[in-house]
């Protein structure tokens, strides 16, 4: 049974949130803390640390000033944005509970967490996010206010107020309590409650994952250990910060880094040259579509001739870029002869990461799912450091990660400095200690007791090992393992990556529980199969192509005519494609048989949680007839 713990930091204080916010802004009153968009889309707008304190000093006061009690729960509904930061910091230097909501929820959602977690006050982003909140207000009995970030045009309810509005009744609040909100600010102890964080619900309801401001804290402090910060520096933030791996990221920046707030990945393409930042923590999904749009510019190039030149350069050059990748993961010297080449690539390397706005990156952390090992090389070996890491909503975010200067792809990393230790059981198991470690799920005493071991350990439901590094190698989730009606125990993980690595495969699910053999439910690159068929005056219906927005919020094709998946020619294609991966398995893990999806998975159509996890109960649910076909 392997045991490994995280490197010492010796004595560290704890501390809450609220004292990890107020040192900075007296540390650092007058250096930018925030940079955000103005009207024309551009970074102009900038808040300094001593402003931000302002403004969270005014806005926690106002929630004072409406009756928050030391312990009462808030929920958090809206986007990336500055505003969420400061709503947070308002909620906890008030002595109160955040609770996070991701805005793509239903209004059925969002009443359940509001109701589950006995939320006095929501913050929501804008009318949109009010209307959710509208249509369930009758059954939310313990909701007193609401506050909106943005103005509204008409007030349909007399408790909601705007933002400033709330700011302003701080200020007064203020005038007549002098001094109060510093008594409740620091009265708030490391190990009180700080947050409600809900699991994406791949299995149920979600579950409410109560953390600490001491949970939050150390985490920030050891990240920066991993990726430290010099003031001024920017970092950005752009993943919904209702999940932990983006919040516990804008905890550690508080320590001094600049955050740039985007809203939105779609606009990630646009914004990263502007900002350039040193760091900032994003999912395989951005750094595939990064690669894809490479391509995409390749393969626009006019004329013909210049595109040929063109595409055989850059596949040269990102075949290097994935030898050296892999060399430098095993912490070997490159060849001679490898050495050369990468130098002679090195031009390429650069005007790609200057374009892209990654000149400047110290490192990039991935999380949330495994990023394809090539695609890992050639980015590390291209010169933009990718760090994996791994962790859970249970465990404030991240567990471990990859150090700077000597990561190692296919593994995500060691355990967090000074905070984890990791165990495997022995049924492969990964469990985890640590001052990071949840208190528990809200109102569920039996859920919490089944998620610890009798001596304490967080149960992850994942198996893993440690490799001869005592690097943590990420397997599979343990309840997604499949077994076959013969008895072998398949991973689906493995060989859905394997799949993914085709241009021509977006979203691969694996099946075969309790059946005889593996097989797949295949979601195309809609976009590529469309561009083959046109080409090759394949028939199908274009009215039954539909259009909308992918995950990282671009327009591409969502849906597809099922007469083009049926073409003799594009299943050929998929059967190629399939044959090859088989070649990495063992017989009973082959796939051998597929059907083509011709929706797209999606958040918004419940088959992705709001982290992008594939929903396998609710894949099954929906494709339940074609799961039939395959197995009849």
């Amino acid at each position: 049974m392997s045991i490994v713990k995280g490197k010492e930091l010796g004595d560290i204080k704890k501390i809450t949130i609220n004292e990890l916010f107020w040192d900075i802004v007296e540390k650092y009153p007058e250096i930018v803390a925030v940079y955000y968009r103005d009207e024309a889309g551009n970074f102009t707008k900038k808040i300094t640390y001593r402003e931000a304190g302002e403004r969270a000093k005014a806005l926690s006061q106002g929630l004072l000033s409406l009756g928050l009690n030391k312990g009462d729960k808030v929920s958090l509904l809206s986007e990336t944005r500055y505003e969420w930061m400061q709503a947070d910091i308002a909620i906890l230097t008030a002595g109160g509970v955040t609770v996070t909501i991701f805005p793509t929820l239903s209004p059925t959602t969002v009443q359940y967490i509001a109701n589950h977690s006995d939320s006095k006050m929501i913050f929501v982003e804008n009318q949109e996010q009010l209307n959710k909140v509208l249509l369930v207000w009758e059954e939310l009995p313990q909701l007193k206010e609401v506050i909106v970030f943005e103005p509204l045009i008409t007030k349909p309810r007399a408790n909601i107020y705007t933002l400033s509005e709330v700011m302003e009744m701080g200020r007064q609040f203020e005038a007549s309590n002098p001094g109060r909100y510093e008594k409740i600010w620091r009265s708030v102890k490391p190990e009180d409650l700080s947050s409600f964080v809900y699991t994406s619900g791949t299995t149920g309801p979600p579950k409410g994952v109560m953390l600490s401001h001491w949970n939050w804290c150390c985490c920030a402090i050891s990240l920066t250990q991993v990726i430290s910060f010099t003031p001024r520096e920017a970092a950005l933030a752009f993943l919904p910060l209702a999940h932990v791996y983006a919040r516990v990221a804008y905890f550690a920046m508080l320590k001094s880094a600049v955050t740039v707030y985007v809203s939105s990945p779609k606009d990630l393409a646009e914004d990263l040259p502007r900002v350039r930042p040193v760091t900032y923590c994003s999912v395989p999904r951005i750094y595939e579509r990064f690669y894809d749009r490479i391509i995409e510019q390749i393969e626009s190039t006019t004329p013909p001739f210049r595109r040929k030149i063109r595409k055989k350069i850059f596949f040269w050059a990102a075949g290097v870029a994935r030898d050296m990748g892999e060399v430098r993961s095993r912490w070997k010297k490159p060849s001679l002869k490898l050495k050369l080449k990468h130098r002679l690539a090195s031009p390429i390397y650069w005007a790609i990461r200057k374009k892209a706005g990654m000149d400047r990156l110290r490192g990039a952390i991935s999380g949330g799912a495994a990023l394809r090992k090539e695609l890992a090389y050639f980015l590390n070996g291209m010169g933009i450091t990718i760090l994996e890491g791994y962790g859970m909503s249970e465990n404030a975010g991240p567990a471990t990660v990859n150090p700077i200067g000597r990561s190692k792809v296919g593994t995500v990393g060691i355990p967090l400095p000074g905070v984890v230790t990791i165990k495997i059981a022995e049924d492969g198991e990964i469990l985890i200690k640590g001052d990071n470690v949840m208190q528990g799920y809200y109102k569920l005493p039996e859920e919490t007791r089944q998620s610890f071991t009798k001596d304490g350990w967080l149960k992850t439901g994942d198996i893993g090992y440690f490799d001869e590094d005592n690097y943590l190698v990420f397997k599979e989730r343990k309840k997604h393992l499949l077994v076959l009606s013969t008895g072998k125990n398949v991973a689906p993980l493995p060989i859905e990556e394997e799949l993914k690595k085709s241009r021509w495969i977006e979203e691969a699910v694996v099946i075969g529980d309790n059946e005889k053999f593996v097989s797949a439910l295949i979601q195309p690159a809609y976009q590529l199969l469309l561009e083959f068929a046109r080409e090759r005056n394949i028939e199908f219906s274009e009215e039954l192509t539909k259009f909308g927005l992918n995950p990282a919020g671009e327009e591409v094709p969502i849906q597809v005519d099922e007469k083009l998946l049926r073409n003799g020619m594009v299943i050929e294609i998929f059967q190629r494609v399939i044959d090859e991966a088989n070649l990495a398995f063992d017989d009973y893990e082959q796939v051998k048989k597929f059907r083509l999806l011709n929706n797209a998975v999606s958040v918004k159509t419940g088959e992705l949680t709001p982290t992008l996890k594939v929903k396998r109960s609710a894949i099954g649910e929906k494709y339940k007839d074609l799961i039939s076909e395959i197995y009849a």
